[in-house]
């Protein structure tokens, strides 16, 4: 139950930062690090304006209805990475350190549940 609460959670994190910027929903063929400079630049702004816009309309039907996920509008669906798709996009070795991070967010998770 507390995974399936968090998961919804981010999945309206998610929805509301794709449909506010949606350049994520269809990342142009930039280099990863001008890709990774998009992503934080719009977690950056999504985060600032969550915090300084008490009437975003973004947010406002969020704050409103708990339940309510954003969805991908159609003209965007041919671009979303199916469900079965591996992450591919990197040859590098995941990093100890969010090894690490993961067992101790999941233990601190369950401890106060």
């Amino acid at each position: 139950r507390l995974h399936s609460s968090k998961h919804n959670c981010i999945e309206r994190a998610f929805g509301v930062w794709k449909m506010k910027w949606q350049i994520l929903l269809k990342m142009p063929s930039y280099s990863i690090e001008t890709q990774k400079m998009i992503v934080a630049a719009t977690m950056t702004l999504h985060n600032y304006v969550r915090f300084h816009d008490e009437e975003d309309i973004h947010f406002v039907r969020c704050d409103k209805d708990p339940d309510y996920v954003p969805t991908i509008p159609e003209r965007y669906k041919k671009f979303v990475v199916p469900s079965h798709a591996s992450d591919t996009s990197t040859t590098a070795e995941n990093g100890e350190d969010m090894d690490v991070f993961r067992q101790e967010l999941a233990t601190a998770i369950a401890l106060s549940w």
